[in-house]
């Protein structure tokens, strides 16, 4: 046989050889996952509106109660419905959450939050009793809402970001968490780019002005487009919650990433304590600024 025969004969039985090595690799595996216990899971934060502008949310306050679902369903999390809700401050005065028409959402508008007061959360639910005891801060006000590019960036092609300005309160330890909303929806959920929440300590600005923060500085805003960025008093327990998540969320799985864990809230079963709620009670003064892009 020529040369050339034999080798493109060679290489033909090498590439037969491969492919029938990678088939014989090849094999579906289908996990049994358990899909464990149902747990409550609480999604709450008490507002307190620092700008007269935000009068309108003055007493609107609301609670979603939903329980965990199997590993691997694409479902929506099944409401917890039937719950008694109620949250009670620090000077006796109780505030029932009554189920409004969205299954799970319990709503009230008769709770006036005020910084300096403490919140506990009580629920009952299918015979167990959860409590959750948060204390709501004042938060330094958004000084002003603009929009320029990324630093270093090309403004033609990154695009611009919202940018505010604040002073930090001295003396104190404040944590802040952000919302951005665009044309009203909001960036922070599942299915958006940003898996995280954007908090933060004042560690490293401690009692100074705060110059061109950009919250989102991961998403560019069109022109036109109407924004509103909110800034939330939250305490140093659920700064260290939602950056113990951040991090889960964040997790790559290198030997440097964090490893996988559950993530501890605050919502106590006073019934049964081996069962815990997931999610957080959250008591938050907050500012917000609006303003459309030029």
């Amino acid at each position: 046989m020529p040369v050339n025969s034999t080798l493109r004969a060679m290489r033909g039985l090498s590439s037969v050889l491969v492919l029938a090595t990678l088939g014989a690799c090849e094999k579906v595996v289908e996990l049994d996952v358990a899909d464990g216990p149902v747990r409550l899971v609480v999604e709450g934060r008490l507002e307190s509106p620092l700008e007269p502008a935000s009068v309108t949310l003055l007493g609107r306050q609301s609670l979603r109660l939903t329980t965990t679902s199997p590993y691997f369903s694409n479902s929506p999390q099944p409401p917890a419905r039937g719950a008694v809700v109620t949250v009670r401050d620090d000077l006796g005065r109780v505030v029932a959450f009554p189920e409004s028409s969205t299954p799970g959402t319990y709503r009230t508008d008769s709770l006036v939050a005020r910084a300096g007061r403490t919140y506990t959360l009580r629920i009952e639910w299918q015979g167990d009793r959860y409590e959750a005891v948060e204390s709501l801060s004042s938060v330094a006000p958004i000084d002003s809402l603009y929009f320029m590019p990324r630093p270093k960036k090309d403004p033609a092609i990154d695009g611009l970001r919202a940018t505010i300005d604040l002073r930090d309160p001295p003396v104190t330890r404040n944590y802040y968490l952000w919302d951005q909303y665009v044309d009203g929806e909001r960036l922070v959920s599942p299915d958006t780019v940003i898996r995280y929440r954007v908090v933060t300590n004042d560690e490293f600005y401690e009692g100074r002005r705060v110059r061109a923060y950009q919250p989102f500085d991961g998403r560019a805003v069109r022109r036109r487009q109407e924004v509103l960025v909110r800034q939330y008093s939250i305490s140093e327990a659920v700064w260290r919650y939602y950056d113990a998540l951040n991090r889960q969320v964040d997790g790559d799985g290198s030997p440097f990433g964090v490893p996988p864990s559950s993530v501890r809230g605050n919502v106590a079963n006073l019934t049964s304590p081996s069962k815990p709620a997931l999610g957080y009670f959250v008591a938050s003064e907050v500012s917000e600024r609006r303003a459309r892009v030029p």
